[in-house]
């Protein structure tokens, strides 16, 4: 379950990794805090499956420090993680991109369409994902609105 909210979390985030750059992007590699709300909009999952994703999911605010040596790194995926993506990045302006991914792995696929804003030191991303994956009493499937921002705290040690 913690890798499904390390991927809800991130994966506004997760989705350029592959398609750009810093300098054409407004980001300060470094050490950032980010923080994270996750609410979920639709749940369609087994009676003891939606207790323990509600409880996963609503836990209010989630921050965490993070060093990335370049913007590349803010929008990596796990290296546990086996998935097949499909991406699509429309660059607004060195400030703004939207996303759009659709993912498949061993047991779970997703599709994600956010939005993610970058200015120098500072970001926000909101973004939609939607998740299925087998459970014992039949599939999950969970709709999630995240909503993340991060701040520039300093150089990495």
């Amino acid at each position: 379950m913690t890798s499904l909210m390390n991927i809800s979390v991130f994966t506004a985030l997760i989705l350029a990794s592959s398609h750009l750059r810093a300098d054409s992007y407004d980001f300060k590699p470094g050490l950032w805090e980010n923080s994270s709300t996750i609410e979920i909009i639709e749940i369609d999952a087994p009676p003891e499956a939606e207790t323990m994703m509600r409880s996963t999911f609503e836990r209010g605010m989630e921050t965490e420090t993070v060093c990335y040596k370049s913007l590349d790194y803010l929008l990596e995926l796990d290296a546990d993680q086996e998935f097949v993506c499909k991406k699509e990045i429309k660059r607004i302006s060195a400030n703004k991109m939207e996303l759009e991914e659709s993912c498949t792995g061993t047991d779970m696929k997703s599709k994600t369409v956010g939005e993610v804003n970058l200015n120098g030191k500072t970001l926000t991303s909101t973004s939609i994902s939607e998740f299925e994956t087998p459970f014992h009493d039949g599939p999950i499937k969970i709709k999630l609105k995240v909503v993340s921002s991060g701040k520039y705290i300093g150089a990495c040690n």
